[in-house]
């Protein structure tokens, strides 16, 4: 069983993944490609160098490192390979204004059981706990496994950030810690699945599962403009809510572009989106209320 896992952030007093005020551990590695996707640095499994344009002063240390190599000033900014030198670390130590980083950092369990144990008292008077996110964090499912049954033992309310894609089954091994998924609904239209995330499933496998042990569900929506913002869509959300009893309530998330632009060296496929306007956002209430939904919230408001 491996007894460490790779984290690329931890989020502490987070009130946005689940009841109460809560630590977030991003996972690293997804097995999706949504072009949407706001944590490219997420996806790969491994830990990965990362470049902050920000803070290059175009000294050409690194370039004179590796001898011009993947790594060039071009028109006033640096060119870097990055299928080169992505796991060079060694460039971080060369800058002296620490351009380069890391995306990911390794964790053995008692480090990060140090790291949330500091919140406890919040987390009991608040009813929050611990939300595992990514990433997809069932990608790492032995380490998953071994510090959430540790969290259950100390009493530390447990959240699962899950897309649904569950090739290998490993959602049936977390039943027995975690208290409650964060499921997302990303699309209803197979026809989209592989062209806006990169793979084909079927969601009702994993609501099933969760459904028939009787775990509550948080269904999180994310929806993009003009790849699922349909009345087609929303009406096929309130019908999944109007249908499983064990989820609690919808999240409908609209997207947004907050994101730094040197994270997208990554992913080339990135797309993006236009952002919601507050008109769309009321046509988008208006068609799930007649459609039926009644539990549900928008950017932390009830609809």
């Amino acid at each position: 069983m491996n007894t460490k896992g790779i984290l690329f952030d931890i989020q502490r007093f987070s009130i946005n993944d689940g009841p109460g005020i809560r630590t977030t551990l991003f996972f690293k590695g997804c097995s999706l490609r949504c072009k949407w996707c706001h944590n490219p640095e997420s996806i790969s499994p491994k830990i990965q160098l990362n470049y902050n344009p920000k803070k290059c002063i175009l000294c050409g240390r690194c370039v004179g490192y590796v001898k011009g190599h993947g790594i060039k000033i071009s028109n006033g900014k640096l060119k870097i390979d990055f299928n080169k030198h992505e796991q060079n670390f060694k460039l971080i130590d060369i800058c002296p204004m620490k351009a380069y980083g890391k995306y990911g950092k390794e964790y053995k369990i008692d480090e990060l059981l140090e790291i949330i144990l500091k919140d406890k008292d919040y987390y009991d008077n608040s009813s929050g706990g611990v939300t595992f996110s990514g990433g997809e964090a069932i990608n790492q499912i032995d380490f998953l496994c071994k510090l959430g049954l540790k969290l259950k033992k100390m009493g530390i309310h447990i959240c699962l950030d899950i897309s649904g894609y569950d090739p290998k089954n490993n959602i049936e091994k977390t039943l027995n810690f975690v208290d409650e998924y964060l499921l997302d609904y990303k699309l209803s239209e197979q026809r989209k699945f592989k062209d806006c995330i990169g793979k084909k499933f079927d969601f009702n496998k994993v609501i099933q599962i969760l459904d028939k042990n009787n775990k509550s569900v948080i269904l999180r929506c994310p929806i993009i403009p003009t790849v699922n913002d349909t009345e087609k869509h929303f009406k096929a959300i309130c019908d999944i809510s109007n249908k499983y009893n064990n989820i609690r309530y919808v999240d409908i998330l609209p997207y947004h572009n907050m994101v730094k632009n040197y994270k997208f060296k990554h992913i080339n496929a990135h797309t993006r989106y236009r952002v919601p306007s507050d008109e769309g956002k009321d046509r988008w209430k208006k068609i799930l209320k007649k459609n039926g939904l009644v539990n549900g919230i928008i950017e932390n408001e009830r609809i």
